[in-house]
Parts: C-alpha cells; sequence; structure tokens
C-alpha cells in the first residue's frame, strides 16, 4: 500500500537558510561538471542570495537533472583508466579548504575549479612528469595558491577580472633555455574576483613557510 503525501502541517519546515545553501551547493556542482556556464551560474547565484522564498529557490534548479537522474557511466579498460589518471585529474574545491601537498604524482594536465574556497596546490614534495603540465584554473571569489621548487619554470597564460593574479617560478640563468627540455608549468584558465598566486618554497622548508618569507 502507497503512502499518502503528508499533509501540508506535518511536512518538514525547510529554513531559507539551509534551502540556499543547499541551492548553491547543486549549482555548483552542476557548474563543475558542464551543465550550467559561467553566466548562468553567476545569474543564478545572484538569484539565489536575492531570494525571499523558498519555492524562489527550488525554480533555480527545477530544470537542471537531479543526482540521481545522472546516466551510468560507461566502464572503462583498466589499462586506458589507468592512463587517463596519469595524464589528467580534477581537483574541485566549492566552499572549502582544500590542499594537495606531500609526495604525489602530478598528471600531464590538472583541471582546478575553486568557488568560495581557499586551495593550495604544493609541488615541492611531489613526482613530477616531464614536458609542459598544464594547470587550468577556474577561480570564481577563492584564494589559489601554487607552490613550486625552485628552479622550476612557470608561463602564466592566466585571464583576469577583479582579481589578483602575480608570482611564479624562479627564472633560470640569462641566456639559459635548458628549461624547455625539462619540465614547465602552465598556468591556464581565468580568474574572477579571485587570487591566484604562485610562491617559491625549498623543498627543505616545511609545509607553510615560503622562501620569499624571509
Amino acid at each position: 500500500m502507497s503512502s499518502s503525501p503528508l499533509p501540508p502541517d506535518q511536512r518538514p519546515i525547510v529554513s531559507l537558510a539551509d534551502e540556499r545553501d543547499r541551492v548553491i551547493q547543486q549549482l555548483s556542482d552542476h557548474f563543475a561538471n558542464d551543465r550550467l556556464s559561467l553566466d548562468e551560474m553567476e545569474s543564478r547565484m545572484e538569484l539565489a542570495y536575492k531570494a525571499v522564498s523558498v519555492a524562489d529557490l527550488q525554480r533555480l534548479t527545477a530544470d537542471l537533472p537531479s543526482v540521481g537522474a545522472a546516466p551510468a557511466p560507461v566502464p572503462v579498460p583498466i589499462d586506458e583508466a589507468a592512463a587517463l589518471s596519469r595524464d589528467r585529474e580534477r581537483v574541485y574545491s566549492v566552499m572549502s579548504e582544500t590542499k594537495r601537498r606531500g609526495a604525489w604524482i602530478v598528471p600531464q594536465r590538472l583541471d582546478l575549479l575553486a568557488l568560495m574556497s581557499d586551495t593550495t596546490i604544493d609541488l615541492t614534495q611531489a613526482a613530477l612528469p616531464t614536458g609542459i603540465i598544464d594547470i587550468h584554473v577556474r577561480s570564481i571569489c577563492a584564494a589559489v595558491k601554487i607552490v613550486v621548487p625552485p628552479g622550476l619554470q612557470v608561463v602564466s597564460r592566466l585571464s583576469s577580472l577583479m582579481s589578483s593574479v602575480h608570482g611564479g617560478g624562479e627564472p633560470n640563468a640569462k641566456g639559459d633555455e635548458s628549461w624547455k627540455s625539462g619540465t614547465v608549468i602552465r598556468l591556464t584558465g581565468w580568474a574572477l574576483m579571485a587570487e591566484v598566486q604562485t610562491k617559491v618554497r625549498r623543498r627543505e622548508l616545511p609545509p607553510g613557510k615560503d622562501a620569499d618569507d624571509g
């Protein structure tokens, strides 16, 4: 026997603040999975902060697929999955603090989404592949710090809007182009009302102590 819906006076009460947090999280997840464009997410986020009722908030995600409606993933052969994990990874940091540090294997491409968060990518103890390592940054109202060891070439191609983007790897000696055959960090993507900085720290220094701190 199917249960009948609860009468209105017995349904759980959802506060406006809780519903706003839930909707913002949903919008962030859909943006991270490329179901929403940047313009669409910004527009809906603005409406979410201006909403004065739970119904207004629920309308902002009514046309989006639910998590349970996502299609089942297609199985990937083990060898192919291993290759993908080596070549490309994603890091999502949404309204949180995220730190990737210590001994870890850096992929050839790292996609980083930081939304209203504090994110640190520390490469000083990491195993780095040769060639160009692309770190594709999408930072919105967030602080992103990328820590590199001395001598590692960093090339920034970041675009910014109302943001602070600065820093880089230590340059090689004048006229020395040996880095072209080694490892290069290439930063791409964009920052919107965010801070993205690259800092240099010697490997023997503990985390949190940067070379330019004195």
